[in-house]
């Protein structure tokens, strides 16, 4: 299993990546943890994080903890029935991307439906108007 040491570089950036999907900035974070960006930033180079730092990030991004020790080439899937709050796996490739996607998508959803239904209500109204005449 890869640890947080191997992956350090890395964490600093699939950080923001997650902060951006949910259109949040790097500021905000380290206005949350109440430290300065320099830092924030030192403690990602040196990779001195605290395991309390690590849980408050944890909890900003609303992801588990563990998500920063797991092995990143588990998969795990992004879909089901009722997906769990803290399921991101942080060092898939492309889940957090994937993760937009579907949240674009479902946003688009239901926009679709919202305009079908629109649509079935003044195709109902017409039939009914017709209706009407022909009586």
């Amino acid at each position: 299993m890869k640890t947080l040491v191997a992956n350090h570089m890395d964490l600093k950036a699939k950080i923001i990546a997650i902060l951006e999907s949910r259109k949040l900035t790097y500021e905000t974070l380290v206005n949350y943890l109440g430290v300065s960006e320099a830092e924030l930033n030192k403690a990602f180079a040196e990779n001195t994080l605290e395991i309390r730092t690590l849980e408050l990030i944890s909890k900003e991004l609303r992801i588990p903890l563990y998500s920063f020790f797991r092995d990143p080439d588990t998969s795990y899937s992004l879909y089901g029935k009722d997906e769990q709050y803290y399921n991101t796996n942080i060092w898939a490739p492309g889940e957090i991307n994937m993760r937009v996607e579907v949240d674009a998508l479902k946003k688009e959803l239901d926009r679709l439906k919202f305009e079908l239904a629109k649509k079935e209500l003044i195709i109902q109204t017409l039939e009914e108007e017709l209706k009407g005449r022909m009586k």
